[in-house]
């Protein structure tokens, strides 16, 4: 897979302010520390503060429609050129999140609901490419991952959901085992694209943990992470499976929507019991993406990916490989002036983060196998071209005598009838009766052959008609000794004639025989000479892994031997190599006693520094013989795809 990047940018960071809830009207909480600027990018939070920037911010009164063609619609077009697409919602728990991805009331849709409406018909636009969009909706539910596609009856792997390293994507991630359910392919229609995805989403929906807070009726008590894999490859013809040309490239873009639980504090939800064992894992894992956000800010910080699962999930796009796009929410309410405060410092630091984000291109397998077929197709016909025009040919030549054949045999049918003339022409030999000897199964005649054509020494094949030549010959002069000997001859010469036709047959079965071992062989060869350069490219690049991998060998041991580097366990206290000259006062027992006991941790020391030195060697020659394991296996596939080769030149020059 390729990653083609492009110039830098940093993550887009919207916000959006609730307006006030029922609840706080009732109390009549003061609603006006929040100031949205006209300019719609900048927020003021309370008096005498400095004010925040943002990519665009959204009001009380803002529209579903509004935020989604400023948040999602760019996103959406990201996911069809191959990027990866992250958008996230992020702010204190009711402060309007769910709402904002995945709210599912009529004509307030969500995000999630407008990509979906979004995706297929931009699909059904497209009249160039073939499409395959798969989905997956999984939660994280008190750091457990949990698919919410999964059937009841489904069997349950007892270690659970696994994250573990792409070996596809650099740096990426894959969940297993996680249903992966296909939503739409070439021949679907995007409404039936639109309904699939919905569908799976409500099922997820339905599995998704939620419980009731003193701040929200209806508060997610898990992460959420839906997920849509677009397939894009270009409709290809004939023709352009032919055309080296023709674009053959495959786009794999992701659309990755989530929906985190909000962070609270347990004196104003009232949480407890199960609620509040929720609510610590929903605070811990917004802590630790907090703390990735930050240290991605500053290149010589760690950054802390795996203390969650969500960053963990997450990592590809927050380390800028993907297209990230946040939206901040809050309440306009003073009570949660503190909150509020804190989901913007949040995205402020966001917003420094700079993305390379990576296109995600492949070569269209599927093209490439139907071009290979083609020419395979197209190589089979000329091939059998060529032997029909053989095998033509060659039936012709055999026709042909065997019409001179016939011609001859009539010809002296024809003298034997009329009387005149000898069979046998002067200076030939005949029997003691003066009948005509047969040599090599066939007669010689005085007289030319019919049509002027000079007679073959042989048959060529003939097949006689039924009832025999002797049958229908009539002999003027000849004793009768001598007519039954000529009609033994002639039958000796009708079973000759059989015998060659029949060996003709044989010939041609076999010769069909032969050319189809050979198409199948040509075919076969072909195949393998795919399969072995697919396996010397994949053995090259391991070579070259391997190759790295001892060359920084090589380097630490180098740093190593030279000093540069001392392993953590062989570190020595200061007092333990204390050089400095003997007190005064000092007893000599005591002083001796102190320098063995400095001698004595400095011979261990050295043994450790001789064992660290001694393992470094065995790692870099396990690598060594690794590599050269290797390459002892790419010659041996080279020296059988030569031999192949080699056959097939062969069998190849053979036919010709």
């Amino acid at each position: 897979m390729s990653g083609k990047k492009r110039e830098a940018k940093t993550i887009q960071v919207f916000f959006r302010l609730r307006p006030p809830n029922g609840g706080e009207k009732e109390r009549k909480e003061n609603c006006n520390v929040v100031k949205l600027e006209k300019d719609q990018q900048t927020v003021i939070l309370g008096e005498n503060t400095n004010p925040y920037n943002f990519t665009k911010t959204f009001g009380g009164d803002s529209k579903q429609t509004d935020v989604f063609d400023n948040v999602a619609r760019k996103a959406v077009e990201d996911a069809f050129d191959g990027f990866h697409g992250l958008m996230f919602v992020y702010g204190q728990t009711g402060t309007g999140k769910t709402f904002t991805m995945s709210n599912q009331t009529k004509g307030q849709e969500g995000m999630l609901q407008r990509c979906v409406d979004l995706v297929f018909n931009k699909i059904k636009d497209d009249k160039s490419g073939d499409y395959e969009v798969n989905c997956t909706f999984i939660q994280i539910y008190q750091e457990v991952i949990e698919d919410l596609l999964r059937d009841k009856h489904d069997p349950v792997d007892k270690k659970g959901i696994m994250i573990r390293d792409d070996p596809n994507i650099e740096g990426g991630v894959y969940l297993s085992p996680v249903k992966q359910l296909n939503c739409y392919n070439s021949g679907s229609t995007a409404q039936e694209g639109i309904t699939n995805s919905l569908k799976m989403f409500h099922k997820g929906d339905s599995n998704r943990s939620v419980g009731s807070t003193a701040m929200n009726a209806v508060s997610s008590r898990s992460h959420t992470v839906f997920t849509l894999y677009i397939t894009r490859r270009n409709k290809m013809t004939e023709e352009d499976y032919d055309d080296d040309t023709a674009n053959k490239e495959e786009f794999n873009g992701r659309l990755i929507l989530v929906d985190l639980a909000g962070c609270e504090r347990q004196k104003k939800t009232g949480a407890g019991g199960e609620r509040l064992t929720e609510a610590n894992a929903i605070n811990g894992s917004l802590l630790v993406l907090g703390k990735c956000i930050k240290a991605l800010t500053d290149p010589r910080q760690f950054v802390p990916y795996r203390e969650s699962k969500l960053t963990r999930i997450l990592q590809y796009s927050l380390a800028g490989h993907g297209k990230t796009t946040i939206v901040i929410t809050a309440g306009p309410s003073e009570r949660n002036m503190d909150e509020t405060r804190s989901a913007i410092e949040f995205g402020q630091r966001a917003m420094t983060i700079k993305q390379q984000a990576k296109k995600h291109v492949e070569i269209d397998y599927k093209a490439l196998c139907k071009k290979l077929q083609a020419q395979l197709d197209s190589r089979g016909d000329v091939l059998n071209e060529q032997l029909k025009e053989e095998i033509k040919v060659d039936f012709e030549e055999q026709l042909n005598q065997k019409d001179e054949r016939i011609k001859f045999l009539e010809a002296e049918l024809s003298l034997y009838k009329t009387g005149g003339g000898s069979p046998v022409p002067g200076g030939q030999d005949s029997d003691e009766d003066g009948e005509p000897a047969a040599r090599g199964g066939g007669y010689s005649s005085s007289k030319p052959a019919a049509g002027g054509g000079a007679a073959p020494s042989g048959a060529g094949g003939l097949t006689v008609p039924s009832g025999g030549l002797a049958s229908k010959m009539s002999f003027t002069g000849m004793s009768s000794a001598g007519k039954e000997k000529y009609r033994q001859q002639m039958k000796g010469l009708e079973e000759k004639l059989d015998t060659k036709g029949h060996e003709i047959s044989s010939l041609k079965k076999e010769k069909l025989e032969l050319a189809r071992e050979k198409n199948d062989l040509d075919a076969r060869l072909q195949q393998k000479t795919y399969n072995m350069n697919i396996l010397a490219m994949k053995l090259q690049g391991d070579l070259r892994s391997k190759e790295e991998q001892l060359q920084k060998m090589q380097t630490a041991l180098l740093k190593l031997q030279k000093g540069d580097y001392v392993s953590p366990t062989a570190k020595l206290d200061a007092d333990d190599t204390d050089s400095s000259p003997r007190p005064d006062g000092m007893q000599d027992s005591d002083y001796i006693q102190k320098l063995q006991f400095a001698i004595r941790k400095m011979r261990e020391r050295e043994a450790m520094m001789t064992s660290y030195h001694e393992k470094a060697r065995e790692a870099i020659m396990y690598q060594a013989n690794k590599a050269e394991d290797l390459k002892e296996k790419l010659n041996r596939e080279s020296e059988k795809r030569r031999k192949v080769e080699d056959k097939y030149d062969k069998l190849k020059g053979r036919d010709r």
